[in-house]
């Protein structure tokens, strides 16, 4: 395991896709509250280091899903595993070297974006107004979010041997995902009665509310909170809106990663290797 992952690490030094990313993160980290400060300063409104320190934890699912899918998708066209498994590594031990390498580079890409928009974003927006216990549960709980992306595209990752379709189907479900989280978010956030305008007398005034047929109840309404709470871009949607119930958080994403990596080491188990 050791050497799985001494080797992991340092192929993972030289991976240009994590560089990349790494630095696209960086460069948007510091680029993002200069940017809100200048529009706060142009358009005279008030901005906090909270909304672009936080923001990055929506691009995490995509990028994870990237990176992932390039990273350990050259391991199975480059023969990489098999000669793993040729030389006597344990399949298990295969999967979580991947797993924590992966884990490893997810994260460091997150703080390559959290660390500059902290250094830049402070001094010209201010300290956080959330106070530094909440502060850092929101920290805490962004990096869960990315550990369950991480453990859900490692497993997609183990078990799809071909490079290309693996690409295609990690990026497409972490942009669905989001697509789904934001139809999802947009739904409850329907108001339950709602007023119109209305032309009396060459005046415009507001009509008495009445009931929006569009506006989701019951049964519904539980479901579309649990999927926005269970899925990381459901929690990601919600964190950036303030309403982020983080006991739940912390629960689910732990789920998710126990879930994906007992289902994924049951699965390669029994993978054929070509």
């Amino acid at each position: 395991m050791r050497k799985l992952l001494s080797a992991g690490l340092i192929r993972l030094r030289k991976s240009r896709i994590f560089w990349l990313l790494s630095g696209f993160m960086l460069a948007f980290g510091l680029y993002y509250p200069i940017a809100l400060r200048m529009q706060a300063d142009k358009y005279g409104f008030t901005a906090t280091i909270e909304s672009p320190f936080f923001t990055h934890i929506m691009l995490m699912g995509v990028l994870t899903a990237i990176f992932i899918s390039l990273f350990i998708g050259t391991e199975y066209s480059d023969g990489t595993i098999r000669n793993k498994l040729i030389i006597g590594h344990s399949r298990t031990a295969i999967y979580f070297s991947n797993l924590a390498v992966c884990t490893c580079a997810v994260l460091f890409i997150a703080v390559c974006y959290m660390l500059p928009c902290a250094c830049a974003g402070i001094p010209l927006l201010g300290s956080f107004s959330i106070g530094t216990s909440h502060t850092a549960s929101l920290i805490a709980c962004t990096l869960f979010i990315e550990l369950a992306y991480t453990a859900l595209f490692t497993l997609a990752a183990m078990l799809i041997h071909n490079k290309a379709s693996l690409a295609t189907v990690t990026i497409l479900t972490a942009f669905l995902m989001l697509f789904a989280s934001s139809y999802l978010y947009a739904q409850l956030l329907q108001p339950k009665m709602w007023t119109d305008y209305i032309e009396e007398d060459g005046q415009f005034i507001q009509s008495e509310p009445i009931p929006n047929e569009y506006y989701v109840t019951g049964t519904k309404r539980k479901v579309y909170t649990f999927l926005m709470e269970f899925m990381p871009s459901g929690q990601a949607t919600t964190l950036m809106s303030g309403d982020l119930p983080l006991t739940r958080v912390f629960l689910y994403d732990s789920l998710i990663v126990v879930l994906c990596t007992g289902i994924g080491l049951f699965a390669f188990s029994r993978k054929d290797i070509k």
